[in-house]
């Protein structure tokens, strides 16, 4: 061992080893007086005692090290000296302090002026402390579950705690570290750093002279919480130090930086004032490994030469610091110990105290390791540890040892955080700190043990939630809530309230910073990662949903869960990770009352401050969980209250009225003109009624297989080409709206009503349009794509001129910001013709063509048909809607599962499934050609075409008529899908009975009227 000591005359001495033969482990100073840690874990101190610092009574000052008595029993394994107080941490995590203590820096519950016996720092006893440090006057330690307490004079904010904190006489939790896996704290004379695991620094206190390095326009003198030092963000920290006013700093490559107050020469460099920012110490030659501050001088190793080397005011100092006028004499970089003073051994630490250095020397090896200081780290996971947690025996010590270890990893976010580090690669600056599929094939292993996940359950709902850093404004920190859900039990149906609700609750407690820190960690998330989230809220909804009870309770628990995914979605929305259907509780459509839903949100329209009322749940205000068949059963649950709204009851008339009914009476021969007459002359209230369709001679009808044929049947005149009332681009395409139509915008304003009363009624029929008019309807811009579904060969043309980039696009595409359309030449700029699309303004023209089409050339005739729909259909109640689910709610879906619609079907009247006419008849149907198929589903329910829940749900219901025989044809009753079949012998009267009815699909035998 080496020291240097003021009382020494700056002359170096090797001391030998003590007489108890151990080694020494660690050295800490004060201002007049040192500490010794041996490797036996026993404690000796001398110097000056005149405030109590030796940890006895009686002498003044001592002047060879002696052991403190009262730590005799005990095994230390960390010491720390501030100016006049020292702090011994015992192997149980037991912290005692002794010394001055009059700004409460011995963490005693008292502001006491000495202390001479080391006493226990009663405030920390049921918790595990791995590091301590003291300033000046203030203390800080480290606990194994990665808290930060700080205790003293907090004058300049040194303790962390805010501004409206004075003094502390006892530790106190630096909340604002809460959640960060930290791996060391250092104090300085008013100032304080704490490094994470990620590298990442923070600095608090005192900042008269730049020792915390924070940069910015407004540069604070003092900072009372820890701020992340930006400064330092990309050199990849591993040790910090701190001196009076001065910082040290050692990183991943051995490179020194050092900040703050130079006066001494103790940054390394000349004395030009205060450096506030962290600058390289150049002129040490070579690389370091360990460094360590004075109180205005600093120690470094560098292990490429041997050297142990200082600058600034040490122990070898002719002047004191109080005299800054000698300061010439300490800018260069002295050399304490060269490699020829260092015969068979080698450095193993370096210790600075404010007029005391120390170094430890051990026994030269071939080893390729460099010495370092490392520090004791807070607990987490590995793959050794968790393999013995997977293989202890139940009872056995080993298991106790693992309980334990389990119980604070899984009560620790910075624990549980720690565990899954991501290694430190400043060159990609990782967005996401953690190893998210590591965490996920970690949980899935240990959960498979019945013990493990108990524990890890009643961890987490008892301890870890409650301790989530939901105000912090650190990255690090907000990791937790991105490993948390990977972890099975928050998948548990069972664990929805005790785990899911409370983790939902913190991010629902965040302040806007923290929520926008963790969003852009979601943003950054992979897909498969970002899935697991939103499963885990989807899952904790639909088992609450399963269980409900409409109390106070279940609302909140509800909302915060939903109020999550909506934060959630929102991401998602911007980055387009997922589907928009990922986020869609499908189980929501058979669990929701949709009267009700509809009820609550007429009535928060209706009372502005109910909306603010935490006690209405309203559903659709997180229109993402529902999918397009719950969208479709609000929608039918609106249209049904509205149809008995319509109803009045007058004094004395029947208390339950039957519903009232706007009646459309056509021919089939003037099935248009009728239809439209007597939509123009309706009010706006029958529109709402429940439709009756008479087909003269035929049938007057309320049911649903009637209003099908109707509407099949009106637009499938109105959309053909021959009737000119619609466009279609090219052969096969899509329609749209004319430039110049043949007929009065009015017929377009009855097209969009009968549009919208088909939605209204819960039809699909088959109208042509591009899903672009369906993003109209709901305010949302048609874009290229839109262009390429209505015109194939133009949108492709297009695109093809957007993904041109050489240089003679002009010449070799020849346009100018002119279009044909609809038989029309039109300049989509003033003097279009004469403007040459090039490379610069191509997305431009782009835009511009498409926006032309979809929007400028039929303004006028859209805008009626929009009109005439928004007439029946609710549009508030729409915006629900995708224009993907708009376009399947109103125009249904031709993806036929045949093999479905037969396991629907179901037999009365004598037959069953094996009957053999019912085989015969499934022999022959699979048999027709798609086209007939769905002639035969037109025969059988009015419509070619299925509505959102299609065949899944939808089958035949066989019946046969007593009255029947075999020369009789199919009958369908289409407002129940009910067929009757005779009883064929032959699959030939089967097969030819089937294409007597495909083949006259429309129209009614006889007149009747039919509920």
């Amino acid at each position: 061992m080496y020291f240097w000591g003021a009382c020494r005359g700056g002359r170096l001495r090797r001391e030998l080893t003590p007489a108890s033969g151990a080694e020494l482990r660690q050295a800490a100073s004060g201002e007049r007086h040192s500490l010794l840690l041996l490797s036996d874990g026993t404690v000796h101190s001398c110097g000056d005692n005149s405030q109590g610092q030796l940890g006895r009574r009686g002498v003044p000052r001592v002047q060879r090290p002696g052991p403190v008595m009262a730590l005799d029993t005990l095994r230390i394994d960390f010491v720390s000296c501030g100016k006049e107080h020292c702090l011994a941490v015992c192997h149980k995590g037991r912290v005692f302090a002794w010394g001055a203590g009059s700004e409460g820096q011995l963490g005693t519950k008292e502001f006491r002026e000495i202390v001479f016996t080391p006493t226990k720092v009663k405030t920390l006893a049921d918790i595990k402390i791995i590091q301590v440090s003291c300033g000046h006057y203030h203390s800080l330690a480290l606990s194994e579950d990665g808290q930060v307490f700080s205790w003293g004079k907090n004058s300049h904010g040194q303790l962390g705690l805010g501004k409206e904190f004075p003094s502390q006489a006892s530790p106190q939790r630096v909340r604002s570290l809460e959640g960060i896996p930290l791996a060391q704290v250092a104090a300085g004379g008013a100032h304080s750093f704490a490094l994470s695991l990620s590298g990442t620094s923070f600095g608090w206190g005192n900042n008269n002279a730049g020792q915390l390095a924070l940069s910015g326009n407004k540069v604070p003198v003092q900072s009372y919480k820890p701020r992340s030092v930006g400064a330092l963000k990309s050199l990849d920290v591993i040790y910090i130090s701190c001196g009076y006013e001065h910082t040290a700093v050692l990183t991943q490559n051995g490179k020194v930086f050092t900040f703050g107050d130079n006066s001494y020469g103790q940054l390394g460099h000349s004395p030009t004032a205060k450096k506030r920012v962290p600058q390289h110490v150049e002129r040490i030659e070579g690389l370091v490994s360990q460094i360590d501050c004075g109180s205005y001088h600093t120690l470094a190793y560098v292990y490429t030469t041997g050297q142990v080397v200082s600058f600034g005011c040490g122990p070898n100092c002719t002047s004191t610091p109080t005299h800054p006028e000698a300061q010439t004499e300490n800018l260069d970089i002295h050399c304490l110990i060269s490699a020829d003073d260092l015969v068979d051994v080698q450095v193993k630490h370096i210790f600075a105290g404010t007029y005391a250095n120390f170094v430890t020397t051990c026994q030269h090896t071939s080893s390729t390791d460099v010495s370092k200081k490392t520090s004791p780290e807070i607990i987490r996971m590995n793959q050794s540890l968790t393999e013995q947690w997977m293989t202890v025996t139940r009872g056995s010590a080993k298991h106790e040892v693992a309980k334990r270890e389990i119980r604070v990893i899984f009560s620790s976010p910075a624990c549980l955080t720690a565990s899954f580090l991501k290694k430190r690669k400043y060159e990609e600056m990782n967005s996401i700190d953690v190893d998210l599929q590591m965490a996920s094939d970690t949980f899935e292993k240990l959960m498979k043990k019945a013990w493990i996940s108990f524990m890890v359950t009643t961890c987490l709902r008892d301890n870890l939630l409650g301790a989530l850093p939901c105000c912090s404004s650190h990255q690090e920190a907000l990791s937790v809530f991105l490993l948390l859900p990977q972890c099975p039990v928050m998948h548990d149906a069972r664990n929805w309230k005790s785990l899911v609700v409370p983790f939902a609750e913190a991010v629902g407690k965040m302040k806007d910073r923290s929520l926008q820190l963790l969003k852009q960690c979601w943003a950054s998330l992979q897909e498969s990662s970002l899935n697991t989230l939103v499963q885990m809220l989807k899952t904790a909804v639909i088992a609450q949903l399963c269980c409900w009870t409409t109390t106070a309770q279940s609302i909140y628990n509800v909302k915060a869960l939903l109020r999550m995914m909506k934060e959630v979605h929102k991401v998602n929305k911007a980055k387009c990770q997922l589907p928009e259907n990922a986020f869609n509780i499908n189980e929501l459509s058979n669990l929701l009352n949709f009267c009700g839903e509809r009820e609550r949100m007429i009535i928060r329209d209706n009372n502005p401050v109910l909306a603010e009322n935490d006690s209405l749940l309203i559903f659709s205000e997180f229109p993402f969980i529902f999918n397009v068949l719950s969208k479709i059963k609000l929608w039918e649950a609106d249209s049904y209250r509205k149809k008995r709204e319509s109803t009045r009851i007058l004094p004395g008339e029947n208390e339950f009225p039957p519903s009232p009914t706007f009646t459309l009476r056509v021919k089939r021969s003037y099935l248009t003109e009728d239809a439209l007459r007597q939509l123009s002359q309706a009010a706006i209230t029958d529109l709402r009624k429940e439709l009756l369709i008479e087909f003269i001679g035929e049938i007057h009808s309320l049911g649903k297989g009637v209003k099908s044929e109707f509407f099949h049947c009106i637009f499938e005149e109105m959309t053909k080409i021959e009737y000119g009332m619609f466009i279609y681009p090219e052969e096969g395409s899509c329609m749209w709206f004319p430039v110049r139509p043949k007929f009065e915008k009015k017929k377009y304003f009855l097209f969009g009503m009968l549009c919208g009363l088909s939605l209204y009624h819960l039809n699909v029929a088959n109208l042509p349009f591009p899903l672009a008019l369906f993003k109209k309807l709901l305010d949302q811009k048609p874009s290229l794509e839109d262009l390429e579904e209505l015109s194939p060969l133009l949108g492709r043309s297009l695109q093809e001129v957007l993904n041109y980039e050489a240089d003679d696009i002009g010449e070799r595409f020849d346009m100018y910001f002119s279009q044909h359309w609809d038989q029309n030449d039109v300049d989509l700029i003033p003097n279009g013709t004469s403007v040459l699309v090039d490379q610069t303004n191509k997305k431009d023209f782009v835009s511009k063509y498409v926006d032309y089409i979809f929007n400028t050339s039929a303004k006028a005739v859209y805008e009626e048909f929009q009109r005439g729909f928004y007439q029946v259909c609710d549009k508030e109640l729409l915006r629900l809607f995708q224009p993907e689910e708009l376009m399947i709610a109103v125009v249904g879906n031709t993806d036929y599962d045949w093999k479905q619609f037969e396991k629907n079907s179901k037999y009365g009247q004598g037959y069953d499934e094996s009957h053999h006419t019912i085989l015969m008849f499934w022999e022959a149907f699979h048999k027709l050609t798609l086209d007939e198929k769905r002639k035969f589903l037109f025969f059988l329910s009015g419509n070619d075409r299925q509505p959102v829940r299609g065949l899944r749900e939808m089958g035949i219901t066989f019946c046969c008529p007593e009255t029947f025989s075999e020369r009789d044809c199919l009958r369908s009753h289409v407002c129940h899908n009910i067929l009757d079949l005779p009883k064929y012998s032959t699959m030939e009267r089967v097969e030819e009975a089937l294409q007597v009815a495909i083949n006259s699909n429309k129209g009614f035998i006889s007149p009747q009227f039919t509920q």
